[in-house]
């Protein structure tokens, strides 16, 4: 096995293509078309993609980055999430301002609401989850390395344990009569105006419980060997999660139901049985892949690294293309030949990016426009 863990890439390149395909079909009005058990299952894999991804970008915080800070590399690690937050924020406001250029929706008082991702746009409000985790995540790197992951990992449980307080708030006042609170409080912590989540309480939960996984995967043997990866805190991560769901099936059964689950309701609700079929969902995939790939080497698929490695350019784009793709493509290529057609710009866009960063090429467009203007600034000197 080489040093770097190739299933947890290959998980991630999946999610982000489940989640670029539930947008695909968004667009299209195409979710719920399906019957029977090819709805469910479809539904019940787009709908966990947002939980795997949170899971993994934990896991990629304690085995890429937390390593960086012990080392002293703290301000370039900083500097890195910090430039990645901002990308993020990027996409997010651009994705604003083609929906409210195509939609007319918000109001000029609004905008600057929406701008701090506190009022949710079609699709992206992941974007603005990630701007805040990754601006947050030098924090939660240091707490871990300070005070080690009990801290966190009780945090993230209890933050699931006080569901039924939360869930039990009061509603924020108005502002200007207007609900503009209520977004933020939905924002914050999953309380709010049709609020579809993960909140920012939430997704760090499960980004500390991704952390928690992503130590656990670390290898047993020598450093000069291949070693095997761990798989013990999987398991009690397993249990734990399933012992959830049953806890709440016993307790609560009328809170929990696969129909809720499909339509997104457990997920609104910010309810402890998603996060944890979401952490389920992310063991399995995740230890499938590490399976098929990192303990078999199978070659066949590992070019879809590339929406992994690509992923933002990938949410970002998509998202936007979602907003933009014309209805009457359908009259073209029919209902899911729109949806495929859809997808496939959005992966054929994606594989055009990552030739073009990996050969450089925005970086040499950034020196050669600032040389140019460096020289008009002389000649005008």
């Amino acid at each position: 096995m080489s040093h770097r863990i190739i299933g947890i890439d290959i998980a991630r390149a999946v999610a982000i293509l489940l989640v670029t395909w539930k947008h695909s079909m968004a667009s299209f009005g195409a979710r719920g078309q399906l019957e029977g058990w090819s709805n469910y299952s479809l539904e019940i894999l787009m709908q966990l993609a947002t939980p795997i991804f949170l899971v993994l970008f934990g896991a990629m915080l304690e085995l890429v980055y937390r390593p960086r800070f012990e080392q002293g590399l703290h301000r370039d690690t900083t500097r890195r999430l910090t430039k990645r937050a901002l990308q993020c924020y990027g996409y997010y406001c651009l994705a604003i301002i083609v929906f409210f250029t195509l939609m007319g929706t918000y109001s000029a008082m609004s905008l600057p609401f929406v701008f701090t991702g506190f009022i949710s746009v079609p699709y992206s409000h992941l974007l603005a989850f990630y701007t805040a985790a990754l601006l947050l995540a030098p924090a939660l790197i240091h707490a871990r390395t300070r005070y080690g992951l009990a801290p966190l990992v009780g945090i993230a449980i209890l933050v699931h344990l006080l569901h039924p307080i939360l869930r039990h708030l009061p509603a924020a006042p108005e502002f200007f009569d207007r609900d503009y609170l209520q977004h933020m409080t939905g924002f914050l912590y999953g309380r709010g105006v049709d609020f579809i989540g993960p909140s920012l309480l939430h997704g760090l939960s499960l980004v500390c419980l991704g952390m928690l996984f992503g130590h656990g995967l670390h290898r047993r043997g020598s450093v000069r060997t291949e070693g095997r990866l761990s798989r013990r805190v999987s398991v009690w991560m397993a249990l734990a999660a399933s012992l959830m769901i049953v806890v709440y099936m016993v307790l609560a059964p009328s809170q929990v139901s696969l129909d809720g689950l499909i339509d997104a309701a457990l997920r609104v609700d910010s309810h402890p049985v998603y996060f944890s079929i979401g952490i389920l969902g992310a063991l399995a995939l995740t230890w499938l892949c590490i399976y098929v790939y990192d303990v078999r080497g199978m070659a066949l698929g590992r070019s879809i690294q590339v929406f992994g490695r690509r992923s933002l350019f990938a949410f970002g784009i998509g998202n936007i293309l979602a907003y933009i793709a014309p209805p009457s493509l359908v009259n073209l290529f029919g209902l899911w030949g729109s949806v495929t057609v859809l997808f496939l710009i959005i992966c054929g866009l994606t594989l055009i990016y990552d030739r073009a960063e990996r050969a450089d090429l925005f970086s040499r467009m950034e020196n050669a426009v600032t040389a140019r203007v460096s020289q008009l600034r002389r000649f005008r000197a």
